[in-house]
């Protein structure tokens, strides 16, 4: 009797807890301070926002502009930032310090999973990416993330943003020459 009386005190106790824990969030949904849809999702992005992850038959050179560039091209101070923000953002933790890769792709060359113009690389940063890249559109606002593209432009292997459509039909990973002239073919890292 003693093995069944304790199963039937922790089953009671189980159920005080679970009922505990749904009331307790049903209180603070009712308040605002339950996650909901709304909550949850990104911030609105603009202009990326309209940028696919791919093209699905020919669908993003019809519908977007022939680029959206970066917003600090040509920026020093803009490198600069995204330099620090890379490094106290821990981005070398899975690119690298040198941004040549480690658990995360090479940032420095010029083979993109997920196209390598400005825009491009903004909505990776922003939105995720499968496989380990975190979103970090919740955490840092939208010139931080521009200033981190700038960073990984400054590196050479990114595109221009006006190769935007030649990038999404896989047309630029044999042409050397990023925006800084790395001019790397296609088997080195």
């Amino acid at each position: 009797m003693d093995g069944i009386a304790r199963t039937a005190v922790a089953a009671a106790a189980a159920a005080a807890i679970a009922a505990g824990g749904t009331a307790w969030i049903m209180s603070t949904a009712s308040r605002g301070h339950a996650a909901s849809e709304q909550g949850t999702a990104l911030p609105a992005e603009g202009a990326p926002a309209r940028v696919p992850i791919g093209d699905l038959a020919g669908a993003a050179e019809a519908s977007l502009p022939a680029s959206v560039p970066n917003p600090f091209e040509g920026n020093a101070g803009a490198v600069e930032e995204g330099h620090r923000l890379y490094e106290r953002m821990n981005c070398a933790g899975c690119h690298g310090y040198t941004a040549k890769g480690g658990m995360g792709p090479d940032l420095t060359d010029n083979h993109w999973r997920y196209g390598g113009t400005p825009v491009q690389i903004y909505k990776s940063i922003y939105e995720g990416r499968p496989k380990g890249m975190p979103a970090w559109g919740r955490a840092l606002p939208s010139n931080s993330i521009w200033q981190l593209t700038s960073f990984i432009e400054s590196l050479g292997g990114s595109f221009p943003a006006g190769q935007y459509h030649a990038g999404m039909q896989g047309d630029l990973g044999d042409q050397g020459g990023g925006t800084q002239g790395a001019g790397k073919g296609k088997n080195e890292k």
